[in-house]
């Protein structure tokens, strides 16, 4: 998570039955971990999101293709019941004119290698 959190164009996105909560990351933007709990952002901005880092077991890259054409690409943190808990989607990875960004996709694609290149990555409550 603190990888994600250094970059920029990040949108973390909440989801919860119907409800959903789109964030833009900022840079320097806190990241702690207390005890099974993670906090993004503090109390002193207008927003902050805590996960149980007990109920995240996966974390999945993805690289999808949009109707539009364009791939778009995410890191999603599910749950044992592979339901997303948080998403991190890469955005203005295009440019005006719809052509990929390339400094866009190496950022995504250095994550990927960093990580073993690995679509899926098992997670325990020690990670």
């Amino acid at each position: 998570m603190s990888d994600i959190l250094g970059l920029g164009d990040i949108f973390l996105i909440v989801r919860n039955g119907s409800t959903i909560c789109e964030v833009k990351s900022e840079h320097g933007l806190p990241f702690r971990i207390r005890e099974q709990w993670a906090t993004i952002g503090d109390d002193t901005r207008p927003w902050h999101i805590h996960i149980n880092l007990e109920e995240i077991i996966v974390a999945r890259f993805v690289k999808e293709v949009g109707s539009n054409g364009r791939f778009s690409y995410s890191i999603r943190f599910c749950d044992s019941k592979d339901n997303i808990c948080l998403k991190a989607y890469f955005a203005r990875m295009y440019d005006s004119n719809g052509t990929a960004i390339n400094e866009r996709l190496e950022i995504y694609e250095n994550l990927f290698s960093k990580y073993g290149s690995k679509d899926v990555i098992a997670l325990s409550a020690a990670s």
